[in-house]
Order: C-alpha cells, then sequence, then structure tokens
C-alpha cells in the first residue's frame, strides 16, 4: 500500500481492513459526487481522522467534506426551495453560503470574473441530514471612518458598480483605490485604501456576497492598466465632487532646472546619506595615514 495514503488516516480510529485511497484524493468538489475509494468515514466508525487529512462524512443523503482546517463544504443539503446542492464556507468564515447562478463553475477560482451571485445562510447539520437556510444579514461592510463618504459615493454610482461587475473595471477601481489619495478639497483629509479594505470595497460596490478573499487570493486584482476604465472612474468622481491629490514629482525642465526638486525624498535622503558616508570615510583614512606611528 502506498505510504503516501497510509499516512492520510489516523490508524489507531479506523478497522484496518476499511479500504484507503491509493493515491491522493482529488480536491472537492468530485465530479458528479463520486468520491474515491476510502474517502467517505463509514458510518459504524466513531473518532475522527487528524484534522489535516481529508475525509467525508454522510449525514444522509448529505455529505460533510472536511480538510486541512475542518468543515469546509457540503454536498448535496437540503436548499430553501426544496432542492439539493452544494454549499461552502466562505474564505475567511465563519459563514456559508451558495451560488444562485452558473453552479457548475462557481466553486472554480473565476467566480469573480463570471460573476457569481452568491446566498449567505447557515448550516443546519443533524444526524440523517444537512440543512442550509439563507440569511441575509451576514454578512454587511460597514461605511465607516475617514473613506465613508467616498465609500458612500462609490456604492451609490450604478456606473460603477456596472464597470466593478468586469474584471477590466473591477481591476481599474482597484488601482485607483489603492495608489491613489482622494479628497473634495485640498483642506480636508484625503482618502486612501490598503488592498484589503479596496478589495473589501469592490465586493460592497459589486453586491454579489463576495469577500475580500474572493478577489485577493486568486490573484485577480493588480494595480496598473486599463486606461479606458481608470478615465471613466475617474470621470465619475470628478462629476461628484471628488480629486485626485496624490503627490506627483516635480517635471524637469527642457534644460533640466529643477532635477533635484523632482527626485522623490527617498531617493534624495539616500544619495546624501551614501555621500556622508564616504566624506567621513575618507577624512578618517586620512587622519590615520597623517597620524605619528
Amino acid at each position: 500500500m502506498d505510504e503516501r495514503a497510509r499516512s492520510r488516516y489516523r490508524w489507531d480510529l479506523l478497522p484496518q481492513e476499511w479500504p484507503v485511497a491509493e493515491v491522493p484524493i482529488a480536491m472537492w468538489p468530485f465530479e458528479d459526487d463520486v468520491y474515491p475509494e476510502g474517502y467517505l468515514l463509514p458510518v459504524d466508525v466513531t473518532g475522527t481522522p487528524l484534522r489535516w487529512r481529508d475525509f467525508g462524512r454522510r449525514h444522509g443523503v448529505a455529505v460533510l467534506h472536511y480538510g486541512h482546517y475542518g468543515l469546509f463544504a457540503a454536498d448535496n443539503v437540503r436548499l430553501p426551495d426544496g432542492t439539493r446542492g452544494r454549499v461552502r464556507l466562505a474564505p475567511q468564515g465563519p459563514h456559508w453560503r451558495r451560488p444562485l447562478n452558473d453552479h457548475n463553475r462557481a466553486w472554480s477560482s473565476a467566480a469573480v470574473a463570471i460573476p457569481v451571485h452568491w446566498r449567505w445562510g447557515t448550516l443546519t447539520i443533524g444526524p440523517d441530514d444537512v440543512v442550509f437556510e439563507d440569511d441575509q444579514s451576514l454578512p454587511e461592510y460597514m461605511l465607516q471612518g475617514r473613506n465613508e463618504r467616498l465609500d458612500y459615493d462609490l456604492c451609490q454610482s450604478s456606473e460603477i458598480r456596472n464597470l466593478a461587475l468586469t474584471m477590466e473595471g473591477c481591476n481599474a477601481l482597484y488601482g485607483l483605490l489603492v495608489e491613489r489619495h482622494w479628497a473634495r478639497s485640498p483642506d480636508d483629509e484625503s482618502c486612501s485604501y490598503t488592498r484589503k479594505g479596496a478589495a473589501r470595497l469592490l465586493a460592497k460596490i459589486r453586491g454579489l456576497g463576495e469577500t475580500f478573499y474572493d478577489f485577493t487570493s486568486p490573484g485577480w486584482l493588480c494595480y496598473r492598466g486599463y486606461a479606458a476604465e481608470h478615465e471613466r472612474i475617474s470621470r465619475q468622481l470628478e462629476r461628484r465632487g471628488w480629486h485626485d491629490v496624490t503627490e506627483k514629482p516635480a517635471s524637469l525642465s527642457a534644460d533640466g532646472a529643477g532635477a533635484s526638486d523632482g527626485m522623490p525624498e527617498l531617493l534624495r535622503t539616500m544619495a546624501l546619506f551614501v555621500v556622508g558616508t564616504m566624506v567621513a570615510f575618507f577624512i578618517l583614512l586620512a587622519i590615520t595615514i597623517l597620524a605619528p606611528v
């Protein structure tokens, strides 16, 4: 028997005759709900394999799936309309959700690009069945803090939302939030976003039941590119009184005047440090050479 397969289970909890998969278990969801041999824990076996080993448990017709961090997905659960389907713990749980469209591709990393509309809810686990109940009170992105006014304006714009539903517009808005500072007037405190904060706001604007992790984990978001979408979003912000107040380096004149003023502050500081270090080194060297023996 393959040692890799043998190491996937805690043998003191399982009968020795219980079949174990000879190859590593495939990732959930399993095609046509066909599970590899040795994956489902028999109903008459008590105890649980080690937490970091993949396995499943039957609860009537439903199947719960466990991985490294515990329970994360369920197949064939009873849904609010009486049908059965798959649900999964949302990234960065602890809440569950089900897809309202494109059920076959909803579980792929491309879900944000489709896009998939998710319905949040709770999972009730019984010995003979598993039931998913809708609960739209979870979760909710709160508009608060110094970015609240810009958050509100972005969420109220139907054009920005329509752009954000495309991956081009989503990336453009992400770049404008992360790399730029916005204010209504020079005297106002500017609004700026961390990468996580921008991704959370994108999830709020799109309104599809996503979390920031849907965007950041698969690596869908980037800072640059999408010039046309940048321009459209910037115009929408300007119409609402928002201006880009990001500090920019002074441009160089034709004869090179002002080159020092245009140098970024960090590079200027580093250059002064290097020059000062070299001057100090040569002074110490001269003292050493000229000092009497």
